[in-house]
């Protein structure tokens, strides 16, 4: 089952990292670093045998109307311990490096989280989309999200903002 990483572990982290924060308060607290140092952070994390997180467990975005979340769950099997990493995105441009550089298992997860909600991850190997179709510009999992409606002109199919019903 294995426990969270202590707080002591995670202010190492925080002098280490200028934009890593956390809630000292909360009884397991997650990680929140900004997009500048994610990718040394989780680097960190995962090669460094003093922490030897080696398994991303899932992978994740939550949109929250102002702004993207990316959220990753980590685990070390040597220490049998778990860390959380958050990392805000802004909304209009959700951009981050891409974890395959760390986790080559994360391939799949970030085209469904770019498929999905938009996110573009940068020096990923083969980012496209991966259910719903290569021309379809809106992000079914967003909160403003609104179907676009088929249309087929010329034998070709076409992807309309629907109309207002106003």
């Amino acid at each position: 089952m294995g426990s969270y990483l202590e707080i002591k572990y995670l202010e190492e982290l925080q002098q280490q990292y200028a934009s890593v924060e956390f809630d000292s308060e909360q009884p397991e607290p997650h990680i929140y670093v900004g997009t500048e140092d994610l990718l040394a952070l989780m680097k960190e994390l995962q090669e460094n045998p003093i922490w030897a997180f080696d398994r991303m467990a899932n992978i994740t975005s939550v949109d929250y109307k102002e702004y993207i979340e990316m959220v990753y769950m980590l685990y070390s099997r040597r220490f049998d311990k778990w860390v959380t990493v958050k990392c805000k995105l802004d909304r209009e441009k959700p951009v981050v490096e891409s974890m395959t550089q760390v986790w080559p298992g994360t391939e799949f997860e970030e085209r469904e989280i770019f498929d999905l909600m938009g996110v573009e991850f940068l020096h990923h190997p083969d980012l496209r989309r991966i259910l719903m179709p290569e021309d379809y510009t809106a992000y079914p999992l967003r909160k403003d999200f609104v179907p676009l409606q088929p249309k087929i002109e010329g034998g070709v199919l076409k992807w309309l903002q629907p109309k207002s019903l106003s």
